[in-house]
């Protein structure tokens, strides 16, 4: 035991990697939340009848989902620096590592929560809609206080598993500089010699990191989930 120990806190540097694996966890907590909340915003866009509304979400949506999260976050990063120089001759674009991060993972995510949501909304029962009109309730309030719940008691399952899935696209953000735990791993092993060693010890961080969020969100889904409700499938729409 002692002789893992002192490899652990000497070979893997353990105490910084778990100093490190915070990040995943803040990016996940800051991004997923405006991915949902996009998402719906996209959701409710893609439901309008008018073509100003629903055209502008599916572009989005079909030209985030078409694209590499690695290149929008470059694209995020270093071209709209670029840009903000360009049109308004000052940083006003500039947007620090980890800001960028959320922002990406958010924008990126939203385009497939949108696809959740929609598809969570479709699945309420019609009757439910003209059950709240019947009963005095305006359009609004009948999407807010009926349908929605609802919708979000079936979408429960797919959306923790876009949470898990996020936290490992966390990674992706060392390459603009965010010291995260892979890019701190890899650091370490540059600097120790020892890279393949510390991929490992990386990698079986997130799938700890990934496992609690899979339990954190099965707690989640069981205190939500409506009895005998619908459920759509805990799968990726198309990513």
């Amino acid at each position: 035991m002692e002789s893992i120990r002192e490899y652990l806190v000497e070979q893997i540097f353990i105490w910084k990697l778990l100093a490190a694996a915070r990040y995943p966890l803040y990016l996940t907590a800051l991004a997923m939340p405006l991915a949902v909340v996009f998402g719906l915003v996209l959701a409710a866009m893609r439901r309008a009848k008018t073509r100003f509304l629903s055209w502008p979400a599916v572009f989005y949506v079909e030209v985030v989902r078409g694209t590499p999260l690695l290149v929008q976050i470059f694209l995020v990063y270093f071209a709209l620096p670029k840009l903000g120089h360009l049109l308004f001759n000052s940083d006003i674009l500039t947007i620090g590592p980890f800001p960028c991060g959320v922002l990406c993972l958010a924008g990126n995510y939203a385009a497939y929560e949108s696809e959740i949501l929609r598809a969570g909304l479709d699945a309420v029962d019609k009757g439910q809609r003209e059950a709240a009109l019947s009963l005095g309730m305006s359009e609004r309030q009948a999407f807010g206080y009926v349908i929605l719940p609802q919708a979000f008691r079936i979408v429960i399952p797919p959306i923790v598993n876009d949470m898990v899935a996020m936290l490992k696209d966390t990674c992706l953000v060392s390459a603009i500089g965010v010291r995260e735990l892979l890019k701190t791993a890899e650091n370490i092993g540059r600097e120790k010699a020892n890279l393949s060693e510390m991929y490992m010890a990386a990698s079986i961080l997130y799938m700890l990191l990934s496992l609690g969020c899979y339990f954190l969100g099965k707690w989640v889904e069981k205190k939500l989930k409506a009895k005998g409700g619908q459920e759509l499938p805990a799968g990726k729409f198309e990513h």
